[in-house]
């Protein structure tokens, strides 16, 4: 039998915990059920993390690490004194947009942790308070704050409904991953796809916010 050092025992025991929350909820995931997916046992999960809740903490704090490490002001900040011209704004939704699909859709990641995200937000938890904590008040702040500058005149509700239809068409292919790419017929979102979703995203936003007028439609006399 080879055993494994104590690292990679840690990361099979959050990797299986992650993907079985992902397909279950939380509330439905038991101890025996990751030391099996993990191929460990019952006790190596009290010995590295004190218990499953402690487990359950680590496998939130993985993905939510994801988001810390580059965060949305991080990814904006250079358009910050450009946001009274097209250019900065343009660049600074496309940066949004662009940081939300690198996130999300990252090949070297776990495929688990964008179904983490749409578990949690579903129930309120002491896990809940931790992606929001670390990940989703940041996020809001960041992204409230840039629409702001954009379009002063939004009103608090019109922000929260741009911001849904920025990340929408994102969540939906995170979440209905495997119909999306059962249309697609591939196992991956090829990157010329997520560029064209980008610049769809960012085109709508700016007409939105009226920041380029739509195309005249020519008329009969033209």
């Amino acid at each position: 039998m080879k055993y494994a050092s104590s690292e990679q025992t840690r990361e099979a025991l959050i990797n299986a915990a992650g993907e079985l929350a992902a397909e279950h909820g939380f509330s439905s995931v038991s101890t025996r059920a990751i030391a099996q997916r993990a191929q460990e046992n019952i006790g190596s999960i009290h010995y590295h993390f004190g218990g499953k809740e402690q487990l359950f903490e680590a496998v939130v704090r993985q993905v939510t690490g994801r988001g810390k490490a580059f965060t949305l002001h991080e990814a904006i900040e250079p358009y910050l004194g450009l946001l009274d011209t097209p250019t900065g704004q343009e660049g600074a939704l496309r940066s949004m947009v662009r940081r939300e699909i690198d996130i999300l859709f990252d090949p070297e990641q776990p495929r688990w942790h964008t179904r983490i995200v749409y578990q949690l937000i579903q129930y309120k938890s002491p896990l809940q308070d931790i992606l929001f904590d670390e990940l989703m008040t940041p996020f809001t702040a960041a992204i409230t704050s840039l629409l702001k500058r954009i379009k002063p005149s939004l009103e608090d509700d019109e922000i929260i409904l741009h911001a849904a239809l920025i990340l929408s068409p994102i969540a939906t292919h995170a979440d209905y991953m495997p119909f999306f790419l059962e249309q697609l017929k591939t196992d991956r979102y090829d990157p010329e796809y997520l560029q064209k979703m980008e610049a769809l995203i960012v085109r709508q936003t700016k007409l939105l916010l009226g920041l380029e007028p739509e195309q005249q439609q020519p008329s009969q006399a033209d």
